[in-house]
């Protein structure tokens, strides 16, 4: 196993940056040695310059780097010398590449997202259980959380928890937490692509080790070749059934569990990870759990910077971690203030992410206020009234702010009932002066209503009120039609209604979608806020067709699917994690002004960024443009990158 990474300079060993993933020590002693066996092997006839060097119970694969520096790979000797040996060769290549328009702290501060999977082994594990077996309670076991206060909460769609991974050694672990009910089954092909190994949690009773069964069935259905293990949770219950019993009853290896025995932790993943490793063909190091593990926090994963073409490298971008008792130390978030800076904490990535922010408040006050400038779309809700009460269908984030949905339609509901939203409630009439317009935290949120419908649209200020006003009728006038055949019969299910937002999405796109761009599905996403299974399908049939080298028109010409909808599910997916777009930009590439620079990238990069994007005129090539801002080129164009898939900026040639 690699248990060091160093990067050294070739002269005199001083070390460059050095990454330690297991408790072996290397020692600049060891350095030493390691050099003076390096030096040897240059005077021995018949040995290759790349062969290892071994330092005392340590074998050192090495690759020179730029002719400066030596890239160590230091290993206990086990793996296959081949493997590691390409390995380091890779890892010096991708060093050598980032360095070009990079100083050598972006190196420090990016080695391992660099090296990527040459170091890091992933897997991806799922949880699968029906309600109130326990799942989400041994996830919060595994991060080293107390059980949820107050009981058992219902895991809502796929209530993942992939945005925590543990890490062991230079193992990362992704543990998935799916909720079991049969409405959310068809987007189980969704989900479980990439996961290695399944467990199947049941609480023990002989009547869920039944509904396991069926439930099993089901899986199998979904991931015939996923390895599945049972995991036989609240063995301390009275009425539980034994795990060999299970076992014979599911006909599946089965883990006896408590998921609320803190002294389990350490045993269960152990037990974890040795399967998810088995499973790859990866062997654990036999060394104590409480000296390995770490839980870091998920950020947006990217592709090596500046890898070389074809080698698919990926990267952890590791910008956050939270401590929990088996973490050694925990790394600060590394921000920066100028551009150079910010676009090596990127990468050199052609995909932008987003990011997550603190819930907002939700106050909320009449007003006719009017503010002028640039308007922005901060939040969408789509409502059905049913009587006289109004409920949230779904809920947009144009910003990367939270609001309760639920707060806001009560709002709106009594107002209505107070002043009345457009006084003609026909879906056709025309604009009323009636109450329409509502304040929430600075914000105006523009409310348009039809018979059955309201759309709730908040945004930073009126400028462009009537074209937007005239959007949500459209909107509203075409979702009537589409569900005129449904009152008589509707039972107040309202995810009969979650398919209009692809309606929605076509007059109000969270980000704009060029058919030029090349979808990447992503490993692992946030998760969804749909219900419906007919959006589910949609969302798995345009994932399904993702390929990696597809365009966006790629898939509309492909799939037997309205355009909106395919745009829509790609929206969706970019906000949620699931795929990413990419564009690509070179040093000869024009670009022009689409939008002002927004708050967050101006707080990112600075002033510079403004001072760049007012330059891209539509005429000057990329590399001129930055030659006047006096910024490197290799970073701008990342930055360039990710305002062109902002909407900022536009690639004119």
């Amino acid at each position: 196993m690699i248990h060091n990474v160093i990067l050294i300079n070739k002269a005199d060993g001083k070390v460059v940056t050095k990454t330690r993933f297991w408790r072996i020590d290397f020692t600049d002693q060891d350095i030493q040695e390691f050099l003076a066996g390096y030096r040897d092997l240059a005077n021995t006839e018949g040995l290759s310059s790349d062969t290892p060097v071994y330092v005392g119970p340590h074998k050192v694969f090495h690759s020179v780097v730029d002719e400066e520096m030596l890239l160590m790979f230091v290993t206990d000797g086990r793996d296959e010398d081949r493997v590691i040996s390409y390995k380091v060769r890779e890892g010096g290549s991708r060093i050598s590449t980032a360095l070009r328009g990079n100083s050598i702290g972006y190196i420090r501060d990016n080695l391992e997202d660099i090296l990527g999977e040459l170091i890091f082994t992933r897997f991806k594990i799922s949880f699968v259980g029906s309600g109130g077996v326990g799942k989400s309670t041994l996830l919060r076991l595994l991060f080293g959380k107390e059980p949820a206060p107050g009981g058992y909460v219902p895991t809502i769609n796929v209530a993942v928890d992939s945005s925590e991974t543990i890490q062991f050694g230079t193992f990362l672990v992704t543990i998935w937490d799916f909720a079991g009910q049969a409405v959310f089954q068809d987007l189980w092909a969704f989900y479980f692509q990439g996961t290695d190994i399944i467990f199947l949690i049941t609480d023990s009773s002989f009547r869920n080790v039944m509904q396991t069964k069926t439930l099993l069935r089901n899986v199998r259905k979904e991931a015939p070749a996923v390895p599945l293990f049972i995991v036989a949770n609240k063995q301390d219950l009275p009425e539980s059934m034994k795990a060999d019993k299970i076992k014979r009853l599911l006909g599946a290896p089965t883990f006896a569990m408590v998921a609320t025995d803190k002294t389990r932790r350490e045993e269960f993943i152990r037990f974890m990870l040795e399967v998810a490793a088995k499973t790859v063909g990866v062997q654990l190091p036999d060394r104590p759990l409480s000296e390995m593990i770490t839980v870091r926090r998920r950020t947006e994963e990217i592709e090596a910077p500046q890898s070389p073409a074809g080698t698919g490298a990926k990267a952890q971008a590791q910008v956050g971690y939270e401590a929990v008792p088996f973490q050694e130390e925990a790394r600060p978030d590394q921000a920066s203030s100028d551009i150079r800076a910010a676009a090596s904490s990127i990468g050199a990535s052609e995909t932008i992410g987003g990011q997550e922010s603190e819930p907002a408040s939700t106050s909320v006050e009449v007003t006719g206020a009017a503010r002028g400038g640039p308007t922005k779309i901060l939040h969408l809700v789509f409502i059905v009234q049913q009587g006289e009460a109004f409920q949230p269908v779904f809920h947009l984030g144009y910003s990367g702010d939270e609001i309760d949905t639920t707060s806001v339609t009560s709002l709106i509901s009594a107002l209505d009932s107070f002043a009345g939203i457009d006084k003609d409630t026909g879906y056709d009439a025309e604009r009323t002066d009636a109450l329409e317009t509502i304040e929430h935290e600075g914000n105006l949120v523009m409310v348009e209503k039809s018979k059955h419908f309201v759309i709730a649209v908040m945004v930073t200020n009126n400028s462009e009120e009537d074209s937007q006003r005239a959007a949500m009728r459209s909107v509203l006038l075409d979702v009537e039609q589409q569900y005129q055949d449904t009152w008589e019969t509707w039972d107040g299910d309202l995810k009969k209604f979650e398919y209009s937002v692809f309606q929605v999405l076509s007059s109000f796109p969270m980000r704009p979608v060029s058919l030029d761009y090349v979808v990447r599905a992503r490993e692992a996403g946030k998760p969804l806020p749909f219900n419906s299974r007919e959006v589910g399908r949609a969302l798995v049939q345009v994932k399904g067709a993702i390929d990696g080298t597809s365009t966006v028109g790629g898939l509309v010409r492909t799939l037997d699917l309205p355009r909106e909808t395919v745009t829509g599910c790609l929206q969706i997916m970019e906000k949620f994690g699931w795929v990413d777009f990419k564009i690509e930009i070179g040093p000869k590439s024009i670009l022009k002004k689409k939008d002002e620079v927004g708050e967050d990238d101006r707080k990112a990069y600075g002033q510079v960024v403004v001072q760049f994007v007012d330059l891209c005129d539509g005429a000057t090539a990329l590399e001129d443009v930055v030659k006047k801002v006096n910024v490197s080129l290799a970073a701008m164009k990342f930055v360039a990158t990710k305002l062109v898939l902002e909407g900022v900026l536009d690639v004119v040639a």
